[in-house]
This record gives C-alpha cells, structure tokens and sequence, in this order.
C-alpha cells in the first residue's frame, strides 16, 4: 500500500474524533443548556448558526492561509485552539459567552485544524482515486458515532462542564499524534504542493488525468460554481437543521439524553458505509447524478422524521436520512476538484464554503425559530424537505464547466 494512504486513514481517525466532539457531540449539550439557563431554542440554536456563519465567512481567509502556509502549518493550529475552545466551554455562565467559545474556539479550530487541510492535502495527492480517498476521509463522521452517545453519558453523570474537559483532553490527545503522522507522509508524498497521478496506465477510472484548473475569479465566473455552491447551502440548511436539533426532538419525545445522543451516535454510524460507497460509486459514475438521487431521498427522509410518531416508521427513515446525509457528504469535495482542478483548490473551496453560510445558518435557527412558536418540530422539517427538493433542482443546473480560456489555449 503505498504510504500516501495512510494521510487518508489518519485523517479520517482525527475526523472522526473531531466531529464526534465538535458537531454531533455538541448536541447531546443542548438540553442541558435549556435546563440550566433557561435560554429559548432559537437563542441556543443562534450559537451554531453563528458557528456557521464563522466557517463560512472566514472560509476564503483559510484557504488562503492553507495555500500560502501550507496544510500541516493550518492544521496544528487549529488543533490547538479547538482544545483551548473545549476548556473554555466548561467555564461558560452567560449566552454571549456561549456564543464566544462555540464560534472562536470549538468551530474556529475545528474548521482551521482539520476539515480544509486535511481536504486540501487529499485532492492535491490522489487523482483517479480521489473520490474514493474522500470516501474513506469522509467515514470520518460516521465512525464518530460511538463518541456521542459517551458525551452524553458523561454529560448525565457529571454534568456538562466535565463532559467539556474531557472532550477537550481526549481531542488534544488524539489529534496531535495522527497529524504528526499526517504532516511526515504529506512532506514527502506530494512535496507540499504536487498532485500525484493513482491509477496504472489503462484504469477506466483515470478520468482527470488532464483536469483543467481554475483560479478563484475564473471559477466564479462560471454557472457551475454558483449553481454547486447554492445546491451546497440548501443541503447544508437541511443537514444543520436537523442534525442541532436531532437530540433535543427525542428528549421532547420521552427519550433520555443519552439515549437521543445514542441514536445520533448510531445515525452517524449509519451513515459511514454510504460515505465510502458513494465516493467509490463517484469514480465510476457521473457524481452530479449520485448527489441528485442522494437529495431527493434526504428530502422524503426528512419529511417523514419530523411527522412520525410510530418509532418503526421514525426509525426506517432515520436510516434512509443517514445513508443520503454520508453520501452526500462524501462527494461534495471530489465534484468541486472535479469541476475547478486542485491548484486553487483551498481558496476556491472556501469561497465555496462562504456561499453556503446562508444555509448554514438558516437551518438551526429555521427549526429553533419555528419550535418556539408552535411546539413542535413538524413545520421546520416539512420546510427542509422542500429546501432538500430546491437543492436537487440547483444539482440538475451544476453540469461541469468550460475549462477557462488559458487551458483551451
């Protein structure tokens, strides 16, 4: 196996550590914010829609930053102040204080330490095998599933403010060890810049081997990137939305804390084979299409989770809901690397990631809003079934792009 491999599975270790803390995890922490403070569901989901809105709009400045300080640089970073963000979290008593650590400490360092580098370094390595590399980056998430239920345990043992320390330690302790092992092979496998054809001569998969490459204004420029970028945020409003509100809609529900947290946990697991067949499927097939049926089943999963209240229905489109949401979290990353190449990659896909902020930040703050004011969680998610049906009518417009005029030259 040659060693440029191993940047995918020590990537998707720290992912999986990273996203069980930073994301699901974060969740299982909402009842007891409701309890303890007394704060409304749209003020507490104001916290991760602002999150949002900070990973969106800082997502050019961090391209940037990874193309002109390099991947490894970027990612022990944010290593570091995703840990520092955790400590804090313990320490907070007031909303603004919430929103503070959430936004500047756990997703800044998340965004800077793991999600852009990481990407960054995959694209520029693999080529014919590049979908399929993100599949197994991407199982991140979805082997992240047995940490929430854990946080949720710890959260109804010793309370949140423990759960927030440990969460900090164990982040610290994983992350650091797999980047270093990360940064070492990226060093010598592409140099820090060099993509790297994967396949043999004659590999029907070796369908970018003369990939043209955009700069950011020239991808903007193009129908492709907007189209991608707005199905992108839709999507993201729909997955967001859910996904901060999953725990709290079960707890309303009769669940235990920990036991919502454990079907999230188990969501996400779920999902992981979905994210490595999808990114497998995505080398051999037209990916724009796999993302449109991926869609259009999120659409319906969704619909049905917030009106069933039999649990084998619940349960039957929970799952379909997870397999769409690891699937369409696979192939996100290799279309646009598809489209717009990998020399600008970084830059381009933050510009990406700040169009999606709308949705983003929509989603928490759509379900939290709508809660509020009716009790219930049926109308947010019948919207976010139709914003999922939006998205796959953007999809149908997103076909691959002119290669720019330099290129064609």
């Amino acid at each position: 196996m040659n060693q440029r491999w191993w940047i995918v599975i020590a990537g998707c270790l720290a992912h999986a550590v990273n996203t069980g803390l930073s994301y699901f995890g974060l969740s299982a922490y909402f009842p007891s914010f409701e309890r303890e403070f007394g704060w409304s569901r749209t003020a507490i989901s104001g916290a991760f829609s602002l999150a949002r809105i900070e990973s969106g709009l800082l997502g050019p400045l961090e391209g940037y930053a990874t193309d002109r300080f390099g991947p490894p640089k970027m990612m022990f970073a944010g290593i570091f102040v995703a840990t520092v963000g955790f400590f804090c979290l313990s320490l907070v008593e007031s909303l603004p204080t919430l929103y503070a650590v959430i936004v500047l400490g756990i997703v800044l360092g998340s965004s800077l330490g793991y999600n852009m580098p990481i990407s960054v370094m995959i694209a520029q390595v693999f080529r014919a095998r590049r979908s399929f590399a993100f599949g197994i980056y991407r199982m991140g998430p979805g082997l992240s599933g047995p940490l929430v239920p854990v946080i949720g345990w710890i959260i109804g043992v010793w309370g949140w403010r423990t759960a927030a320390v440990v969460s900090g330690i164990i982040l610290l302790v994983v992350s650091l060890p797999l980047a270093l092992l990360i940064a070492r092979i990226y060093k010598q496998e592409a140099g820090g810049a060099a993509e790297a054809p994967e396949a043999k001569e004659g590999d029907a998969r070796e369908t970018h081997a003369s990939e043209a490459h955009f700069t950011l204004r020239q991808a903007m420029r193009t129908r492709s990137f907007w189209n991608l970028s707005i199905a992108m945020a839709l999507r993201h409003m729909v997955t967001e939305g859910v996904s901060v509100h999953f725990v709290i809609l079960l707890v309303d529900r009769g669940w235990s804390t920990a036991a919502a947290s454990g079907l999230l946990g188990l969501s996400a697991l779920i999902g992981a084979p979905a994210r490595l067949g999808m990114a497998w499927l995505g080398d051999i097939f037209d990916k724009r299409r796999l993302i449109i049926g991926l869609l259009i089943s999120l659409s319906v999963s969704v619909l049905f989770i917030g009106w069933a209240d039999d649990l084998y229905v619940f349960g039957t489109f929970t799952v379909i809901y997870s397999l769409a949401y690891g699937g369409l979290a696979s192939l996100q990353e290799p279309i646009r690397a598809d489209y717009f190449g990998t020399r600008h990659f970084a830059t381009i896909h933050g510009m990406s990631r700040s169009i999606t902020t709308a949705g983003t930040f929509l989603g928490p703050i759509v379900a939290g809003f709508c809660y509020d004011l009716t009790k219930s969680y049926t109308i947010p998610f019948t919207i976010f079934a139709f914003v999922s049906l939006l998205s796959t009518l953007c999809m149908f417009a997103a076909r691959p792009p002119a290669p720019p005029a330099d290129e064609q030259a």
